[in-house]
């Protein structure tokens, strides 16, 4: 049974802030979701179509059709504050990146991260995300990538996908990066950018967030995402390499291993046995 798509406590508190900055009812927009004040507190995790309706209330209630590119700011500042310092204090790009492919999924399992080759390719989960969130998505990960690596975005990416609806593509365009459209974003880093050394790299400081990250909620993390892989293996379209890169294991047999734990068979075995006809 795969996870239920959710969206952290802290993300949706930023979503309800902007919601707030621009005017808009929040109170009654939080009722119509079928949002309480509670779920707002903590580090929990609220049910993403819960959120998508709080989206789709804001844009209804009169929100512009920038309202997600406008979330960028916030969700550096506040909900992913914890996670920018472990990205930040990595050593190289690629080393920020693997981080936050690995860790993405303790902040929100919707949208799906992996890097293949130069590029960084995003994907749904179970639904589509409504287009606020992949517009946040996308300009978060452009800006943040570039300033990291204390480049420009224009010097850190060729090219930038995105869906027709999204609005990103003319705030990319204001920052030098080529936009096209496509049926899911994904983005198209310049050559040797993944090589690139971070000037804030930091090993004590990042070891020690490690620490933290993968803490008590990794175990959750490392279920769901286990979960995922047997999704993915039922499918039969990608090789079981590529599935435990995707899901932040260096190592295939570090990926096996705690497949075969999880479920008392081989990625193999389960795909083979998922692939035999009923």
């Amino acid at each position: 049974m795969l996870a239920s798509p959710f969206v952290c406590a802290a993300l949706t508190r930023t979503l309800v802030a902007h919601a707030q900055g621009c005017g808009l009812p929040v109170d009654v927009l939080l009722q119509r979701a079928g949002l309480t004040p509670t779920q707002l507190h903590g580090h929990g995790q609220i049910p993403a179509m819960q959120v998508e309706q709080l989206l789709l209330e804001c844009e209804l209630a009169g929100a512009g059709r920038e309202f997600g590119c406008e979330l960028v700011p916030g969700m550096a500042t506040h909900s992913l504050q914890g996670l920018n310092i472990l990205l930040d204090s990595a050593a190289s790009v690629r080393d920020s990146l693997a981080c936050f492919i690995r860790y993405l999924p303790l902040v929100t399992n919707c949208v799906l991260v992996s890097l293949d080759g130069a590029q960084l390719h995003m994907r749904r989960y179970q639904h589509q995300p409504h287009y606020y969130m992949l517009d946040a998505a996308v300009l978060s990960l452009v800006r943040n990538i570039a300033r990291r690596a204390g480049r420009t975005p224009a010097q850190m990416f060729t090219q930038v996908s995105v869906l027709p609806q999204q609005a990103a593509g003319r705030w990319l365009q204001d920052w030098g990066v080529a936009v096209v459209s496509a049926q899911w974003p994904s983005l198209q880093l310049a050559p040797g950018a993944l090589e690139l050394d971070l000037p804030g790299a930091n090993a004590f400081l990042h070891q020690s967030m490690l620490r933290q990250w993968q803490g008590a909620g990794m175990s959750e993390a490392r279920e769901d995402s286990l979960q995922l892989a047997r999704h993915w293996l039922a499918a039969g379209d990608q090789p079981i390499e590529r599935i435990a890169e995707r899901l932040g294991y260096r190592q295939p047999s570090n990926f096996i291993r705690a497949f075969r734990k999880q479920f008392g068979v081989t990625p193999k075995q389960f795909r083979l046995s998922a692939l035999q006809p009923a």
